[in-house]
């Protein structure tokens, strides 16, 4: 069973599950080194700032399954941790390593950067700023990538030590709900990897799907393990192309998929065109960019001790609200960073 990144790009037009990327390929450029933390309102709308007094995330280790990272990116200097490849040449046998891990994408790289990103007054800042990424790509340059490999890839990551665990991924309209039916059993071990990691005590933070479908999406409709997670915009406004209902267990904002200023700005690989003026970033919207701030919040919990099932049931219950949305059904609690690590 193939999947696909859960987003939807600001630029370009919606195809099967998400979006196909309209970046383009161009010269190496150095990233911006303007201080961008009073763009994104997606860190005041959870009370990042307050939750950072408590937790920032040290040495908390975050796996990014998705299509893969930077690695040259000065926003990641010294946090990666164990980077893996399930996009290998032919005969070249899988997990490959070193530049097979890069991102062609963008998609990887942003995600990463929204949940840890360092607070050092350039570029933008993470949910939790001090923590560290295992880049692990499974996604290629289009992409798409399997279940079976995403399976075999979280198993890897919890082996090699992931506190938390970021998939920002889906599977077209809405079939990861299909695929992943206890009856059924056809996501090539896909939940059966995600509750392995939870016996593990590692949260696993899942986007529901950019469809606009009255449940999860994401493949976490029938199962307790994973942690769901549905968009807003701006001042909590359900994004139009978020799945809604049931299953969901909370919502974070993912852009209002109208531009720049309504979308969510993270970092973007130095050779990929952005689209907001600013060298080795980009602002993009999707469920897929709500998940990592309930990861970036996942490792704030870590270091405080709480992980795996602990931490997914904490997130829920600090977060607040029921959100409507545009179609006029009920959406997750909205998470609350300051909320989920006060008082521990």
């Amino acid at each position: 069973m193939k999947l696909s990144h859960s987003k939807k790009h600001i630029c370009s037009l919606s195809v099967a599950l998400a979006a196909t990327l309209a970046s383009v390929s161009g010269a190496s450029l150095a990233a911006t080194t303007a201080d961008l933390r009073a763009q994104q309102w997606g860190l005041d709308a959870i009370n990042a700032d307050q939750a950072h007094q408590i937790a920032t995330g040290a040495g908390v280790i975050v796996a990014v399954i998705d299509s893969g990272l930077d690695l040259t990116h000065p926003q990641f200097a010294g946090k990666i941790v164990d980077p893996a490849s399930w996009v290998c040449p032919a005969g070249v046998a899988k997990p490959c390593f070193g530049n097979n891990v890069d991102d062609e994408n963008g998609h990887g790289t942003h995600v990463a950067g929204t949940i840890l990103s360092p607070a050092d007054g350039v570029g933008t800042t993470g949910v939790a700023p001090d923590a560290l990424i295992m880049p692990v790509r499974v996604l290629d340059a289009e992409g798409s990538g399997s279940t079976a490999d995403i399976a075999e890839a979280i198993d890897w990551a919890v082996a090699h030590g992931a506190d938390v665990i970021n998939m920002s991924l889906g599977a077209a309209f809405g079939l990861g709900a299909v695929i992943s039916n206890p009856l059924l059993s056809l996501d090539g071990g896909l939940s059966d990897a995600v509750a392995r990691a939870a016996d593990a005590g590692v949260l696993v933070a899942i986007a529901a799907g950019n469809d606009s479908l009255p449940f999860c999406g994401g493949g976490e409709l029938y199962f307790d393990d994973g942690l769901c997670v549905a968009a807003t915009g701006p001042g909590a406004t359900p994004a139009y192309y978020s799945d809604w209902g049931l299953g969901i267990d909370v919502v974070a904002p993912g852009g209002a998929g109208l531009g720049c200023s309504s979308d969510i700005l993270a970092t973007w690989p130095e050779d990929l065109e952005g689209y907001c003026g600013y060298e080795g970033y980009n602002a993009i919207a999707g469920t897929s960019m709500a998940t990592p701030h309930v990861a970036g919040v996942a490792a704030l919990l870590a270091e405080l001790g709480v992980y795996g099932r602990d931490a997914r049931a904490r997130i829920i219950a600090t977060s607040a609200g029921l959100p409507v949305t545009l179609l006029g059904g009920l959406t997750g609690p909205t998470l609350n960073a300051y909320d989920a690590v006060n008082g521990l």
